[in-house]
């Protein structure tokens, strides 16, 4: 199994990756291939995901909401057009058939019904902002799983493939060896039993691998080469100020929807409260054709109306009251969103603290067991060693390498999704203008 190390570049890598997380110095270094084509991967999913541009139009839609909501502070003009079949005897309809009235109507005061109606509007179009950052958010957050399980199957399916090289070399060495006479038949047996598992294995690594090619490729719409994945770990430290949480609530789109959200609730109080009081509106209209005299001139005529209703059986303090309860539900929802938040940074910290010692760990015990199964097979040959323990070395060297390979991916899984959390999507499809910003 080859681990690509970039040693001076990783390094410099993980430094960047501390200094944009704490916000405490200011630097512009290289950004490394595998944050490249994780970003490329990115932008591609990006231009081609169908759920991007429904949200996109949802949110053109919520603008155009905002503009409608302007526009009720203006005059109203609407047109009237009557017809009228009365008894020869009414008085009242002893003029035209037919009326044509034009009017216009303003209102002068409505108790902040329209301001209220245009917060809403604006909250409701952050809402929809919000929604494309979720969904930008949550397809970013799934080429990196996606990307990570691809890199951590290639590590496994070499780690196999080594594996079955070893087995095949074994199983070949102690059949010349039963030929011989110098071998159990016992041992050739289990030579290729061991192999047998190991194929198994391989070819379970092999279908992960292509299932986690599938899924990057349907998310970029292009195929995607493993082999030109490469990886590059970001490294948090240890201690995490309340800085790193705050950081990543302010990036939550999340968060942001829950606020916008608990704003439209507010505007809805203000709505309702509205409604309480009484509507003040001018309007002006003229009249061409009367019903009471047939060829009268045209007549101009201004009303000032006032209109108050509470509403059937005083249904609008109900309104008010569910309003208010809506808000404090969406501002408790806000509370919450923020605990999701920091419960999701906390605990991929703490797997990307834990994975550090593993890692070093399996590392160890890897390369340990390649020294044990070749030290064992000298010892083997000299009869000092049963074929049995020759057997297990390999299996334990397979097993750690298949191992290192999961931990590699974990890695490179919640390192990058840190990055989206605390620092947002742009930070790591832009990293360049993010820099310098």
């Amino acid at each position: 199994m080859e681990v690509v190390d970039h040693k001076g570049a990783s390094c410099f890598g993980s430094f960047l990756f501390v200094v944009v997380l704490f916000g405490l110095l200011a630097a512009t270094p290289a950004v490394s291939l595998g944050a490249e084509a994780l970003s490329t991967l990115i932008q591609d999913s990006f231009a081609r995901h169908p759920a991007l541009r429904s949200q996109q139009g949802l949110r053109e839609s919520a603008q155009a909401g905002i503009d409608g909501a302007k526009r009720q502070f203006w005059p109203a003009p609407s047109i009237v057009t009557e017809s009228a079949r009365a008894s020869e005897n009414d008085p009242s309809y002893q003029g035209d058939d037919h009326v044509i009235t034009l009017r216009l109507q303003q209102p002068l005061w409505t108790g902040g019904r329209l301001t209220g109606s245009l917060s809403k509007a604006e909250a409701q179009a952050f809402v929809a902002k919000a929604e494309l950052e979720i969904t930008r958010q949550q397809l970013a957050l799934r080429v990196v799983q996606a990307w990570s399980e691809v890199l951590a199957a290639r590590s496994t399916v070499e780690a196999y493939e080594e594996s079955r090289n070893t087995h095949t070399r074994l199983l070949e060495m102690v059949k010349r060896r039963n030929d011989e006479g110098v071998s159990a038949r016992a041992d050739a047996v289990l030579a290729r039993s061991r192999l047998e598992v190991v194929l198994a294995d391989l070819v379970s690594a092999r279908a992960k691998l292509d299932i986690s090619l599938a899924q990057l490729r349907v998310l970029a719409g292009r195929p995607v080469d493993p082999a030109a994945l490469v990886a590059s770990v970001h490294h948090v430290p240890v201690q995490v100020p309340d800085a790193v949480l705050q950081a990543a609530r302010e990036q939550s789109p999340l968060v942001a929807k829950a606020q916008a959200q608990a704003e439209v609730a507010e505007a809805e109080i203000e709505i309702a409260r509205a409604a309480l009081w009484p509507e003040v509106s001018l309007r002006a209209e003229r009249q061409y054709g009367s019903f009471t005299h047939s060829g009268a001139d045209p007549q101009n005529r201004i009303f000032i109306s006032v209109n108050a209703s509470l509403g059937g059986g005083g249904a609008n303090f109900s309104a008010i009251e569910g309003a208010r309860a809506r808000h404090r539900a969406a501002v408790e929802e806000v509370q919450a969103q923020r605990l999701a938040v920091d419960e999701q940074v906390l605990s991929d910290l703490a797997l990307v603290h834990s994975l550090v010692p593993r890692k070093a760990s399996l590392q160890r015990a890897r390369q340990s067991a390649g020294d044990v199964s070749s030290s064992w097979e000298r010892l083997f040959l000299s009869g000092r060693k049963q074929w049995l323990d020759l057997m297990n070395a390999a299996r334990e060297q397979a097993q750690a390498d298949a191992q290192l390979a999961d931990v590699l991916g974990a890695e490179q899984l919640t390192g990058w999704r840190l990055k989206v959390l605390i620092d947002g999507v742009d930070a790591l499809i832009y990293p360049h203008e993010f820099q310098l910003k």
